[in-house]
């Protein structure tokens, strides 16, 4: 595995809603806190030298604003609902300012889903429209399988988004585990030795797609990391009262908090 520190951003930890949400009047959604105030779910990685994105969420240009990214060496894409997925045509920038396609990972099922929803970026085999649409080079990823960015090696896990397989990615000690409601033991098996784990943690009560709060730490304790961090996070989570709350090695993700994992 790598030995280079892997430094995250959490651009977003909200639901597919956002928060606050829209044409709610709850303690959260008016809250002045700055963490309960979530766009949609994404992270950004810096290791050995490249620049990777996890997902395009629907507010992405805001997102990589907020944070000075100038630059993006690969994406990889989770699942295609949509707020993972609608900030897509914002890669047109970093393909006008690198001047050369960026290559995008994935589930096979997920990028042919994106294909089919964006035909004008795949549509223009003779370049007749330049650097004016994203330049994306699609490759399937499977799970179990790594993907090689330079030095650096992302490896696919499959965990369940309700009953859907969708991919959770490893990078040295870190694991991104978004949207998951199972942890399959073969996925078990893979997570074994992380040190940081964001993990997805909807919400305190269940549901049918995604890991409650108590399920979220469960499947934690049985990965083992160090330390936790819960995201995709719904507007029924005050950030202080629910951390207050939590066991000291689990703490709430929020949108701008920054990560360094040790290789």
């Amino acid at each position: 595995m790598e030995t280079d520190t892997v430094h995250v951003i959490c651009l977003g930890t909200g639901t597919s809603h956002g928060v606050p949400m829209i044409g709610c009047d709850c303690a959260v959604c008016t809250s002045d806190d700055p963490r309960n105030q979530r766009t949609r779910s994404s992270i950004f990685i810096r290791t050995g030298g490249v620049n990777l994105l996890f997902d395009t969420a629907t507010e992405m240009r805001m997102q990589v604003l907020r944070h000075g990214i100038r630059r993006l060496d690969a994406i990889f894409y989770t699942h295609d609902h949509a707020d993972h997925v609608q900030g897509i045509d914002d890669l047109r920038t970093f393909t006008q300012m690198q001047r050369k396609p960026l290559p995008v990972y994935g589930p096979a099922d997920a990028l042919e889903m994106i294909r089919a929803r964006c035909p004008y970026i795949f549509g223009d085999p003779d370049f007749r429209l330049g650097f004016s649409i994203p330049r994306l080079e699609l490759h399937p990823l499977a799970a179990g399988e790594t993907a090689q960015v330079e030095d650096t090696r992302v490896e696919a896990i499959e965990i369940l988004h309700g009953e859907r397989p969708i991919h959770a990615y490893r990078i040295g000690r870190f694991a991104y585990l978004t949207d998951c409601s199972g942890v399959p033991d073969r996925a078990l098996e893979q997570l074994q030795g992380v040190d940081t784990l964001i993990i997805d943690g909807l919400r305190p009560k269940p549901h049918r797609t995604h890991f409650s709060i108590g399920q979220a730490i469960e499947a934690a304790e049985r990965i083992g990391a160090r330390r936790t961090f819960l995201t995709h996070l719904t507007h029924d989570v005050d950030h202080a009262q629910i951390e207050a709350g939590l066991p000291p090695h689990v703490r709430l993700a929020y949108d701008g908090l920054e990560l360094d994992v040790p290789g």
